[in-house]
């Protein structure tokens, strides 16, 4: 019976799991799939139907984000042949399988042979949260203590009240005033690198494929999002996105769920943090439309530093 660890979440934490599981030199995914190449050109090539039934024992294999970013579409296709063809494999450690990958296990192994994980995300309490509001006013950020104060206030809300869907802040005010920077800082916070999103490095039809999804070796949000070290979000410069665009955001930011046609991922309880070079809420809210405007818990104003 092969054990099947299905693990969503970062880098860092599926790292930890193997350390944590003692599994030391594993088969990587690329030597499976070269296996399989080789048993299957056998086949073609020679007529050696018993190719297919010498079977290989294999104690680990584990197979990460970047395995699935790198592969064809044939190789996800037809991941199930790849990994049960020749091979009696005792435990496979899967990070952040896509949807395909996902449903092809599920109809191959039987349930008891398949277990989840996920990155143990840190949420505050309100305590932290206070203690948060503390480190922020002696950080690197020059001033902005309004900022600060009303960040924290969103933070403390959603602690207090377990909230289940995303906490959503927008950032606004003119460049270089700390917008970034204090985004960072309590990501720091929250026990992780920030996951930064910048649409305006994009052309639209690199933006659409970047949101809806595309060939698994393309960047995707999706696939950032599952990866996330922290649940804390910079959408860098939202208002450069393409209001085409919009339509995802508030079903993401209304409901805690996003998916592409490659991955689904929960983001309920993450912290969004949108920033931009609006003036007013006024301007926000006539750019982004009344249905975005409504699903920003903060709208957080940044003011040139010598304003305080």
């Amino acid at each position: 019976m092969t054990n099947i660890r299905l693990f969503y979440g970062s880098s860092k934490d599926f790292h930890s799991l193997l350390i944590q599981n003692q599994v030391e030199n594993p088969t990587p995914f690329m030597e499976l799939i070269r296996q399989y190449n080789v048993k299957v050109r056998a086949n073609d090539t020679m007529g050696n139907k018993d190719a297919e039934f010498i079977r290989d024992e294999i104690g680990n294999v584990v197979i990460s984000t970047d395995d699935f970013a790198s592969v064809t579409e044939h190789v996800i296709s037809n991941f199930s042949n790849i990994v049960l063809l020749g091979h009696d494999i005792e435990n496979l450690y899967i990070q952040n399988p896509p949807k395909r990958v996902e449903y092809s296990i599920r109809a191959n192994f039987d349930e008891e042979e398949i277990t989840e994980a996920k990155s143990p995300y840190f949420s505050p309490n309100t305590t932290e949260v206070t203690k948060l509001y503390s480190q922020l006013l002696t950080g690197k950020v020059v001033g902005q203590n309004n900022a600060k104060r009303e960040s924290c206030v969103g933070l403390y809300k959603a602690a207090y009240h377990h909230q289940k869907r995303p906490t959503v802040m927008m950032f606004y005010g003119p460049s270089g005033v700390g917008k970034t920077e204090l985004a960072k800082n309590i990501s720091s916070f929250y026990h992780g690198k920030l996951t930064r999103i910048q649409f305006s490095m994009m052309q639209t039809e690199e933006a659409f494929k970047y949101v809806f999804g595309d060939e698994h070796a393309r960047p995707s949000m999706a696939r950032d999002l599952l990866s996330r070290e922290s649940n804390i979000v910079l959408i860098d410069e939202f208002d450069k996105v393409s209001p085409s665009l919009y339509n995802v955001f508030y079903q993401m930011f209304d409901e805690g769920i996003f998916e592409d046609i490659n991955y689904r991922v929960d983001v309920s309880s993450c912290m969004f943090i949108l920033t931009s070079n609006f003036n007013n809420e006024e301007t926000i809210a006539s750019t982004v439309g009344l249905p975005i405007f409504s699903r920003i818990d903060q709208k957080i104003k940044f003011r040139k530093t010598n304003q305080g």
